[in-house]
């Protein structure tokens, strides 16, 4: 059974990268930069932990955001093809290739796998940033389709003042709700994941569940999320709700996050039946 998983993790990877290519870069599979000289010992302990880190259970946050806190604006958009003039392909804003921390991640829950640390089947979406703090993603038809267990938004940040670091979703604050995270420090780099399986849920209701037609389901997301008579600026505004806010303290008492920032494009990951 473990083989089969792992076997269907493979393909997954295959068909994420067989219309972009696979760029020829050595990649640490444990999901950070390789340090030389630890024995097989030291390396096994520490694949054993990255390990268990897959399947750590949430934290949860429910304090108000923090005002001086860093704001990273999160958009989930239908990934919708155009008809093209004349012969040829259609035309869209076009999927995104895996980069390097997406590429590390699937690699490691391969390997977990392959370790017997529990196989499960994940599919990999990369961000777009667009400036420094608007994050966006773009789903298929067949993401729509899955039955999602469980989705997180990593980061990895970094922080060279060792703060310590708890990140808020605004729309979940506004309801009176935690937002669920789980977080690692290494050094000077912060590896930051969020629940956002509520808005995976979300959206896979307003485009008619996770079964159907996927023509019909993209059909009904647009409708939900950008309605005809709505002006792009309201669109916004409603998507700002996502927001995240990263708040920071030391020693308990809240001070800047200035020096925390992105080391790496954020990328989604789905855990699905």
């Amino acid at each position: 059974m473990g083989s089969a998983r792992c076997s269907w993790i493979v393909l997954l990877l295959l068909m994420v990268t067989r219309d972009v290519g696979v760029r020829a870069r050595a990649i640490n599979p444990l999901g950070f930069g390789s340090e030389p000289g630890p024995g097989p010992a030291l390396r096994a302990e520490t694949r054993r932990e990255r390990c268990a880190e897959l399947a750590a259970p949430w934290q949860e946050n429910a304090r108000a955001p923090e005002d001086h806190g860093n704001l990273l604006r999160v958009r989930v958009r239908p990934f919708t093809q155009r008809a093209a003039p004349g012969p040829g392909p259609a035309l869209g804003p076009g999927l995104l290739f895996p980069g390097s921390s997406l590429f590390s991640f699937v690699r490691r829950v391969y390997r977990c796998c392959q370790d017997g640390a529990g196989c499960r089947s994940v599919r990999g979406i990369q961000g777009r940033l667009r400036g420094d703090s608007d994050l966006e993603f773009l789903l298929t038809s067949d993401v729509l389709s899955l039955s999602v267990l469980r989705a997180e938004l990593h980061l990895q940040l970094s922080n060279p003042e060792h703060l310590d670091i708890r990140p808020v979703l605004s729309y979940m604050a506004k309801r009176g709700l935690s937002t669920r995270y789980s977080l690692w420090s290494r050094g000077n780099t912060v590896e930051l994941r969020v629940d956002l399986l509520f808005l995976l849920q979300s959206l896979q209701e307003a485009a008619g569940g996770a079964a159907g037609g996927g023509g019909a389901r993209l059909v009904n997301l647009q409708r939900a999320v950008f309605p005809p008579t709505t002006s792009g600026a309201l669109q916004d505004s409603v998507w700002e709700e996502l927001g995240l806010i990263l708040g920071c303290s030391r020693q308990g008492s809240g001070v800047s996050c200035g020096g925390v920032q992105l080391s790496h494009t954020p990328f989604m990951a789905l855990y699905y039946r």
